[in-house]
């Protein structure tokens, strides 16, 4: 059945993803879980040709289209949905946006918080760091909605949400978890610059680890807990994260310790030896690349930033610089639809414009 066939979408945009769906709709029928997902939309309201752009929000509302031509049972976005470069009312505007598009969806829909969402990319050129967001902005204006859907996420205090699905436990992070002061008129951390999870976040993990009873659990997040090479993908408490993760497959019970730090210390306690699940793998975004690798047989799958990364930009990956991306044309955006299937036990992820077509995991 074919959802939300009054959203108007860039003509060329629609044949690129109608191709796409005839292609995806049959490897993906009678799956347990689909998710259309997309990350780092950087959306904001100067428009460049090579580089972000309000083609942010138009990338979110053509994912809105596309997952009404598929049988996808949710919508997500893992973070970074505006770039925060701009006046703090026009990135709040741009934001409200985005959430809007989501909201008015009949899927359900949840939203990882990213390192830009605060607006820290303006503040940071302002002396007095001006312009930069409390984070009941984003509270109030992304997790309150999130949280009211009907049939919706839980979301907890420090903004991981949960839900399930086919015998599966989805759980997003928030790996902005950053505790905010203003000290003289300034702001404690630059949350741009600060990818965390508290103590109390992981508290809050473990929980939600420990009641999933027979349930395997996809985690997503904006930005990984480790990297490729072994060390910690947040500057505070990747690692624990990391190692929570790995006790939940082994089925253990202890505790895990986060040093002296008085926002990011503490302790938290775990017992999973109640649980039969395993971790299918944790998805980000934020790298602006695609990358899959196994830390400790914890798989972490990275997906492209959906908005443009012009070739000869400064700050375009290595990744985007392969593709060549272009305004207008099917390298200028990037989405997945992640494919779930629980009697194969495979995570099939499926992705259009500057993304692969295909990759296929066991879990």
């Amino acid at each position: 059945m074919r959802l939300h066939q009054n959203i108007t979408i860039r003509r060329s945009v629609r044949a690129d993803l109608t191709q796409f769906a005839d292609w995806v709709r049959p490897k993906i029928t009678g799956a347990s879980l689909n998710l259309a997902v997309i990350t780092d939309t950087h959306d904001r309201t100067q428009l460049s040709r090579t580089f972000y752009g309000p083609n942010g929000f138009w990338h979110v509302q053509e994912q809105h289209w596309l997952a009404g031509e598929l049988p996808i049972d949710w919508r997500v976005h893992l973070g970074d949905l505006v770039d925060g470069s701009e006046p703090s009312f026009l990135t709040l505007w741009r934001l409200r946006n985005i959430v809007n598009d989501y909201a008015a969806g009949a899927l359900p829909y949840v939203i990882a918080k990213g390192n830009h969402d605060d607006n820290d990319k303006y503040a940071e050129r302002n002396r007095r760091f001006a312009g930069s967001f409390h984070p009941w902005v984003f509270n109030e204006h992304v997790f309150r909605p999130m949280k009211a859907q009907v049939g919706g996420p839980s979301v907890s205090r420090h903004g991981l949400s949960v839900f399930d699905w086919a015998n599966i436990r989805v759980i997003t992070l928030n790996t902005s978890d950053v505790p905010v002061r203003w000290v003289g008129g300034r702001k404690n951390y630059d949350v741009k610059k600060t990818l965390a999870v508290t103590a109390a976040q992981v508290q809050e993990l473990i929980d939600a680890l420990q009641t999933a009873g027979t349930r395997d659990v996809l985690i997503m997040g904006h930005a990984p807990a480790m990297t490729r090479s072994g060390k910690p993908g947040l500057r505070f408490n990747g690692r624990q994260l990391h190692e929570v993760l790995r006790a939940f497959n082994a089925k253990l019970s202890g505790r895990v310790v986060f040093g002296q730090h008085p926002d990011f210390g503490g302790t938290a306690t775990f017992d999973f030896r109640g649980t039969t699940g395993t971790i299918i793998a944790y998805v980000a975004g934020h790298w602006h690349t695609e990358e899959d690798f196994r830390i400790n047989g914890i798989h972490y799958s990275l997906l492209n930033v959906s908005a443009l990364m012009g070739r000869n930009h400064g700050l375009t990956t290595r990744y985007n610089r392969k593709w060549n991306r272009l305004i207008n044309t099917p390298t200028e955006y990037a989405g997945y639809v992640l494919s779930l299937d629980t009697q194969r036990r495979t995570l099939a992820e499926y992705g259009y414009g500057a993304a692969s077509a295909q990759r296929l995991f066991t879990y």
